[in-house]
């Protein structure tokens, strides 16, 4: 029987030294989920000792430092530098997330999809238990049953509410960009590392959710989205995104083919890189 893939799990910190008992929580996670893993912590420019307290507190941790702050972005390349694993999984502690999650995202990943007969690239998580306001709700019924008397099209459930500025957010990126995801900006992902080497990481803040998810997008990669454990908490705002937007809009940069074919040390999703 085919060992299961290792999962490197990137979780980013800054000044959170007062939540770090959640990191624990993501390590008890993953030692069930009956994998191989490493847990990356990428300190951003904390001031408050977050990263010595880590490193004190779990053992099982690596903990990577930026001088000063930059980004989730920034965390991410930092992360997908030192990862040694054929999975990414990323995470964030500014929301309640449920840790035992993860292991609906690793085993998605595992099956081939039925149409495209390949297994996914990104499993992301969609964060759940928010009630939209009720005049969103009457005409998002309203325009579904349109759809459905005009055009026999059938009545899909509505996405997940998680504010207006998300709302707001996700029209915008899915007619400019063509993400697909009810909730893109999500820390809560699952990607195969080969594939997140088939591009640089352009974002250095919060813009990253999107811009992964384009470049997927974009290469007709295998994705899904599968909800989280119902949450009353509200997600953070969207941060400021102005920057990286123009940069990956105006310049969005790929290196496309078999990352493998450049780097024989690098799995595939088939198996193992070919051996020297």
């Amino acid at each position: 029987m085919t060992k299961p893939d290792p999962v490197t799990a990137v979780i980013p910190v800054h000044n959170a030294a007062d939540r770090l008992d959640r990191v624990g929580g993501w390590r008890v996670a993953l030692e069930k989920a009956g994998r191989a893993f490493e847990i990356l912590a990428v300190d951003d420019g904390s001031t408050d000792g977050t990263a010595d307290k880590l490193a004190a507190r779990e053992s099982k941790a690596r903990v990577l430092r930026h001088e000063k702050r930059q980004g989730f972005g920034a965390c991410l390349r930092t992360a997908l530098a030192e990862a040694r694993h054929p999975l990414l999984f990323y995470t964030a502690l500014d929301y309640p997330y449920t840790p035992s999650d993860v292991r609906n995202l690793l085993a998605r990943i595992d099956l081939k999809d039925e149409v495209l007969g390949r297994p996914p690239d990104l499993v992301s998580g969609c964060r759940t238990g928010l009630t939209a306001p009720l005049p969103l709700r009457w005409g998002g019924r309203a325009w579904r049953l349109f759809w459905r008397v005009f055009s026999g099209l059938p009545m899909t459930a509505p996405a997940p509410w998680h504010g207006w500025d998300h709302f707001r957010y996700r029209t915008r990126v899915g007619w400019v960009y063509g993400v697909p995801l009810a909730d893109v900006n999500s820390c809560f992902k699952l990607y195969r590392t080969a594939f997140l080497r088939r591009f640089p990481i352009q974002s250095d803040g919060d813009f990253v959710h999107t811009e992964l998810v384009a470049k997927a997008t974009f290469l007709t990669s295998v994705m899904d989205e599968v909800p989280l454990t119902p949450k009353p908490d509200r997600p953070p705002p969207v941060g400021e995104t102005r920057a990286d937007r123009r940069k990956v809009f105006r310049d969005p940069q790929f290196t496309l083919g078999d990352p493998a074919a450049t780097d024989p040390g690098l799995p595939t999703p088939d198996g193992p890189g070919p051996t020297p």
